[in-house]
């Protein structure tokens, strides 16, 4: 129903693959689809996200990023969500030519495009540096995040393979982002351990960490990020197939929970690790039997969590007590 940490690119339908792929002139291979999810026997993140090259390579023009946004933001409004926020990164969309800003330009569009006629449902776009990316490159993407946080950009992301660099090496830029005012998640406590997260909140000014499932729950640990309010994106089935943890009991959601962490779940990339939220609750549901007071909390969560005004929130709230019984429902049908 809600999904903070949503990314475009690991996102696409099967239909958007192949309309993609005809348009551009473009082989999807043998195997598709079974090309487009993460591999049986995923041995780490690195190769994970190499599953995100055939995407990027159908994403290179402002027609293709618009088609895909507007796609995604339907199939979620169909699915019954009421809020998500889709985070991509405009960089890795600039190799025929088009910039940064029309790629995010062109999302924009297609998100806009989306919302006109729907009712008790909003989305957002989070845009993303990467950990790969030189100084410069990253310095423009912070640039769009403060040129467009008025107009459905809320929220700056560092992401990409989390031990290329520790958090330290990306002070100055996410500095110049908080001078902005900027919101700020950072990737952290998926590949590496504690001690990131806690430098990501410390050095670049986080307000959410997306996974952080490593973060060592110490006294001075939980604290600070109760302290400092900052949310927490969990992503179980990815975090399962980046080998990020062994399996579903081994997510630490109570355990965060009852120390007053603020937890969400998502579902990371909906066609890359094949899930949505509805499957993500499901598979936890298994493990932890969720009452329906559980899963309202954590849907609450992603509401107080969310890069939206007190007005929305007030709204979405209303919207989620019509549909909590659903949804419930719906988890524990299996």
């Amino acid at each position: 129903m809600i999904d903070l940490h949503l990314h475009l690119d690991g996102s696409l339908s099967l239909e958007d693959f192949k309309f993609l792929a005809e348009r551009n002139g473009i082989d999807l291979g043998k195997d598709f689809p079974n090309n487009v999810y993460v591999p049986e026997g995923c041995k780490s993140l690195e190769e994970y996200l190499e599953r995100f090259d055939l995407p990027l390579s159908l994403l290179q023009d402002e027609m293709a990023i618009a088609y895909v946004t507007k796609s995604l933001v339907n199939r979620l409004y169909k699915a019954g969500y009421i809020y998500a926020e889709i985070r991509f990164a405009p960089q890795l969309h600039t190799r025929k030519g088009m910039s940064q800003e029309d790629a995010v330009i062109a999302a924009l569009a297609g998100l806009k495009s989306a919302l006109k006629d729907k009712k008790d449902f909003d989305a957002n776009l989070i845009l993303c540096c990467m950990r790969q990316a030189d100084y410069e490159t990253n310095i423009e993407t912070v640039k769009l995040a403060r040129k467009y946080k008025n107009d459905k950009v809320v929220c700056l992301d560092l992401a990409g393979p989390e031990a290329f660099h520790t958090g330290d090496f990306y002070k100055k830029l996410f500095d110049e982002a908080e001078q902005e005012k900027v919101n700020i998640i950072i990737h952290a406590g998926e590949a590496c351990g504690s001690e990131e997260v806690i430098r990501t909140i410390d050095i670049l000014h986080a307000k959410r960490i997306g996974h952080g499932v490593h973060l060592d729950l110490t006294r001075d640990n939980i604290r600070k990020v109760v302290e400092k309010r900052i949310a927490f994106e969990f992503c179980p089935t990815s975090n399962l197939q980046t080998t990020s943890l062994p399996n579903y009991e081994a997510v630490p959601i109570y355990d965060f929970i009852k120390n007053g962490i603020i937890v969400t779940v998502n579902s990371d990339n909906m066609t890359v690790s094949n899930t949505d939220v509805l499957q993500e609750y499901r598979h936890l549901f298994k493990v932890f039997k969720f009452t329906k007071y559980e899963v309202r909390h954590l849907l609450m969560n992603s509401l107080t969590a969310a890069f939206i005004s007190q007005e929305e929130r007030f709204k979405l709230t209303a919207v989620l007590d019509k549909k909590i019984d659903n949804f419930y429902n719906k988890i524990i049908e299996q």
